[in-house]
């Protein structure tokens, strides 16, 4: 038969010192996660305030970029408008070119060909030069008497 010997020992008077350090580490345990996740909502919030910024500079930055690639291609489309018309004498042909390649090689086209057709001007009749205005206010009456005609 085995004999089992029990002792009654006072658990508080012999690991007392032991679970008060373990409910101390608990306690610190506690709360440095309560620090950590403090921390990491502090930083969570700095950190999609730097992506808002960055995003809304890099908006910025790619509206400023598109505007200045346009804008040679706007005057230059002002520029071809006046030339259908043959104002010539409308487009500065002294202005700086781009410094974007695609843009100043249609620029230094686009003057090409102005000086050619200012060139082929001189061997125009005055009748081709002449603002058919007057056409155009004849087509016009015209297309507004056929389009009552069909809503009739």
């Amino acid at each position: 038969v085995d004999w089992y010997v029990h002792l009654a020992i006072d658990r508080a008077y012999i690991l007392g010192s032991i679970d008060q350090k373990i409910l101390e580490t608990r306690e610190d345990i506690k709360t440095a996660e309560q620090k950590v996740d403090k921390d990491l909502e502090s930083a969570q919030v700095v950190l999609h305030v730097c992506v808002v910024c960055v995003a809304v500079g890099l908006i910025v930055m790619s509206i400023v970029f598109v505007l200045r690639i346009i804008e040679p291609l706007v005057v230059l489309e002002q520029e071809m408008a006046a030339v259908a018309v043959m104002r010539l004498e409308d487009v500065d042909t002294t202005k700086p070119l781009s410094a974007l390649e695609e843009v100043r090689l249609m620029q230094v086209s686009f003057l090409q060909m102005i000086r050619n057709l200012v060139e082929y001007r001189n061997y125009m009749p005055a009748s081709v030069l002449q603002d058919d205005s007057d056409d155009d206010d004849t087509s016009a009456q015209e297309n507004d008497l056929s389009s009552i005609d069909a809503s009739r």
